[in-house]
């Protein structure tokens, strides 16, 4: 689920790209995502599962957190790689599994396992080597874009610890929904539907923008959320990094965008990493 998820985010990380260059604003992008995502979902549970619409009083409030978390990640990212080196930002971002993993070990009082630790090094390794974060000058970093990009990593852990904790309650299908539709009223307040930009509504541009509330929203979060039914989120966060692997080489098909030898091999040391924990999966099982 995380890996389908991960491709999927790749996928869509390219397309909003293209929609980027077309004139559409990242904020415009990010509130049409969360509507038609939440919007599709609600439609299924209306049509064949309306009995997983009820929500109890005691879920409203986590599921408004889950909501507005996933409203905030995607901002708070956007600022950060706006006023930073991308590198830097996808790096800050992508160690949320290692603290995660700290402080996990901090509360059990005890070393996350071999697996877990082999995973951290090698899939962080390989973002490094992917973004290429050695070549970029640390020197005189804007201060507002690494609060943003410190903001953007807590968040994403907030994202996925809520969804972990919502996930014990409330199936998949129906925390996305509510969590989407949340995020989507955040962004409606943030940008009111008069002041979208008229070029959203451009024919050519309108069924990309619909592909990625569908394709970018509404399938992989409620992936993500389902296996965070199954793993605990510091997992889910190390396999999510399968997700700069899939949009290194969507680029290089779709954009035409070459990888050099040490990107290759930080994909390489990526899906080695995930695998390592797939083979914890099964060793646990026997």
């Amino acid at each position: 689920m995380v890996a389908t998820a991960s491709l999927l985010f790749g996928f869509n990380g390219n397309l909003s790209r293209r929609l980027f260059d077309m004139g559409i604003s990242p904020v415009t992008l990010v509130e049409f995502r969360m509507l038609i995502g939440g919007a599709c979902l609600l439609a299924l549970l209306v049509l064949g599962r309306r009995s997983e619409l009820k929500l109890q009083p005691r879920h409203w409030g986590w599921v408004v957190a889950l909501g507005l978390s996933v409203a905030l990640v995607t901002y708070t990212y956007f600022v950060a790689i706006s006023r930073l080196p991308i590198a830097v930002a996808l790096v800050i971002q992508f160690t949320a599994p290692a603290w995660m993993a700290l402080a996990e070990a901090t509360w059990r009082r005890r070393i996350p396992s071999a697996y877990v630790l082999a995973a951290l090094v090698l899939t962080f390794g390989g973002v490094v080597l992917l973004t290429g974060l050695w070549r970029q000058s640390l020197n005189g970093l804007d201060p507002i874009g690494l609060l943003y990009a410190i903001f953007a990593l807590v968040v994403y852990i907030a994202y996925l610890l809520l969804g972990r904790h919502v996930g014990r309650d409330l199936p998949s299908l129906t925390s996305t929904t509510y969590g989407a539709l949340v995020a989507g009223v955040f962004w409606l307040i943030v940008q009111p539907p008069w002041s979208i930009p008229a070029n959203a509504w451009a024919p050519q541009h309108l069924p990309l923008i619909v592909l990625v509330g569908i394709v970018g929203m509404a399938i992989p979060f409620s992936l993500v959320f389902a296996s965070l039914r199954r793993l605990d989120a510091t997992r889910v966060g190390i396999a999510s990094m399968l997700e700069l692997v899939a949009a290194g080489v969507i680029a290089y098909f779709w954009l035409g965008q070459r990888l050099d030898v040490w990107q290759i091999a930080g994909c390489v040391s990526v899906l080695v990493g995930i695998t390592i924990l797939q083979i914890e999966a099964r060793v646990v099982v026997q």
